[in-house]
């Protein structure tokens, strides 16, 4: 259900435009002055300065245009590490104002259609439009992850296409290093700037049980495309599904994984094989793996509240799932205390709606108890921007630094609701209203 929602937004052609609340001209300085600014440990009274969109503490020559933050409390701008919007025209003013207003200004896209997305790149990374980077049509098998599912919304006609375009749109079906060599080519040409690949019951293809497949990549295969990335320069995510995926993920190199195990599928993927193992044991990823993880700086994605409740636009509380959701909720959280005990880089991520999806995901890790205010605060302000932007100056607010930033009417790590009270977004130096 999920994800049909999310296909009827990315559907909707309602257009919200962003006005600057400043001038338009990043070069002009500017004092921001009365304001708490995040340490990375606290706030502290300080005056930043900013010069052409870089933040500085030096005073530039000549004059600079004061900004008053009255005391609000400055942190970085958050990110979206998983998400499928904006992905054309259609989606790109709603997506935009949805989250400017959650305060993101940095999001990867982990798949979609080149053409649409590479329409609208021009349009991107202003100082009133989010800053994107796409992975297109994404690496599978044969029958795999995701054709399924979206034949199924195309029978339904919820999604506009005939099911023989998806092949080398949405997705490249591949099953050995010789079936990457043929499409690689053609992949590059679309410019992708980040290389998805698909892990589904990887344990099944050692599995003597043939009544049952896998619908992802075979390990060996992985390898190959992820080899390939590293030459051209591109990073590579990749989709999971079990903690045995985890396991072949890390092993392939891939730099981030795209989702935590143990979320239930759309379609009841695999119903009969899910039932026969125990959850514990199909879905909590080993100490080996995460150790594995965290020496090779593997970045791992959480999208715990889309994986773990089936309407994604209510906060997912414990009170909102039914028993088999509390089941995953439980394997979750283990996940996640381990992950962040073992020093493995999460990021916030959320597979759902722009915006609110992103709100939803962090009230969810709030009640999980893993993790205090500052440890949240810094998840998606700190290292979810650099997840998405790792070669750029984000993240922080310290000389050098770009100058994107909020202004929130409270402290965040006193009281986590303060996150969602934004009073200004500054992007470029400039602040951008979204009313």
């Amino acid at each position: 259900m999920r994800r049909i929602l999310l296909l009827l937004f990315l559907l909707c052609s309602t257009f919200i435009f962003c006005r600057l609340a400043l001038s338009s001209d990043d070069s002009e300085p500017r004092a921001f002055v009365n304001g708490l600014w995040f340490t990375g440990k606290g706030f502290q009274p300080t005056t930043f300065y900013s010069v052409n969109g870089i933040l500085t503490r030096q005073k530039p020559h000549g004059p600079a245009k004061e900004i008053n933050l009255q005391g609000g409390f400055v942190v970085p701008a958050f990110g979206d590490a998983h998400n499928h919007s904006p992905s054309s025209k259609q989606d790109l003013e709603r997506a935009n104002h949805a989250y400017l207003d959650a305060g993101i200004f940095y999001v990867l896209n982990p798949g979609g259609d080149a053409e649409s997305a590479n329409a609208i790149r021009s349009q991107l990374g202003t100082p009133t439009t989010v800053d994107v980077i796409f992975a297109h049509a994404l690496f599978t098998c044969s029958g795999g992850h995701p054709r399924p599912y979206l034949e199924y919304l195309i029978e339904r006609g919820i999604l506009p296409l005939k099911k023989e375009q998806l092949e080398g749109r949405s997705f490249y079906s591949v099953d050995s290093a010789a079936d990457v060599q043929k499409v690689w080519p053609r992949y590059l040409l679309t410019k992708a700037d980040f290389v998805k690949l698909v892990f589904v019951f990887s344990e099944l293809y050692e599995s003597a049980d043939t009544s049952q497949k896998s619908l992802g990549l075979r390990l060996d295969t992985a390898k190959d495309i992820v080899r390939r990335a590293k030459i051209a320069g591109l990073r590579s995510g990749a989709h999971i599904e079990s903690a045995h995926d985890f396991h072949d993920a890390v092993e392939a190199g891939v730099d981030l994984v795209m989702h935590l195990p143990a979320f239930p599928d759309p379609l009841d993927r695999q119903e009969a094989y899910r039932n026969k193992l125990n959850w514990e044991e199909r879905y909590t990823i080993s100490a080996s793996d995460i150790k594995l993880a965290a020496e090779r700086g593997v970045v791992v994605v959480t999208t715990a509240a889309s994986g773990s409740a089936e309407n994604f636009e209510k906060p997912n509380t414990l009170a909102d799932m039914n028993e088999n959701e509390k089941r995953f909720r439980r394997i979750t959280i283990q996940n996640l205390l381990h992950l962040k005990e073992a020093g493995v880089p999460l990021a916030v991520g959320t597979d759902t709606m722009p915006g609110t999806g992103a709100l939803n995901e962090m009230q969810f890790l709030k009640e999980t108890d893993v993790f205090s205010n500052l440890e949240l605060l810094k998840m998606w302000s700190e290292t979810t921007p650099r997840a998405v932007f790792p070669q750029r100056k984000i993240g922080a607010l310290e000389e050098g630094y770009e100058a994107n930033f909020l202004v929130l009417d409270g402290n965040p790590i006193e009281d986590f609701s303060n996150m969602k009270r934004i009073r200004m977004r500054v992007k470029h130096s400039i602040a951008v209203d979204v009313n």
